[in-house]
């Protein structure tokens, strides 16, 4: 989504796949800044009693618009954003939460959330893949 300057788009999109195909799993991949542009949908989709996966990919804000800024010379300005406990904020809205620890955890975590039913928020810091090449 990022072409397109629709940060924010991918959980109400999500939640809207899960309504016309309920019976499909749906998976939303979203990075921590758009995420925080439309959390409160988590709200919506548990209320709306909804299986439905957001997996918070983290990379500590708007990394993209960083490097933009970088690109240019200009010194970083409003990209790097105070984090909240993702798995808790997936929980405190009626979900569930889980944070990956490690590169090997995430396709298990994502696994397990598809089959847990319910909302479930996977919080995937970017820093655990960092060692991997």
């Amino acid at each position: 989504m990022p072409a397109y300057a629709t940060l924010g788009y991918g959980l109400p999109a999500a939640i809207g796949a899960k309504v016309a195909a309920p019976e499909r799993a749906v998976v939303c991949v979203a990075g921590d800044g758009a995420l925080m542009f439309a959390i409160q949908e988590l709200a919506t989709a548990v209320e709306q009693g909804l299986d439905l996966v957001v997996v918070c990919v983290d990379n500590g804000g708007y990394a993209e618009i960083k490097q933009n800024e970088a690109d240019r010379g200009i010194a970083p300005i409003g990209v790097d954003l105070h984090q909240p406990d993702w798995a808790a904020l997936g929980r405190a809205f009626g979900g569930h939460g889980t944070r990956v620890e490690a590169a090997t955890e995430l396709a298990a975590a994502v696994r397990e959330a598809i089959t847990g039913g319910g909302v479930h928020v996977v919080h995937v810091p970017l820093a655990i893949f960092a060692d991997r090449r």
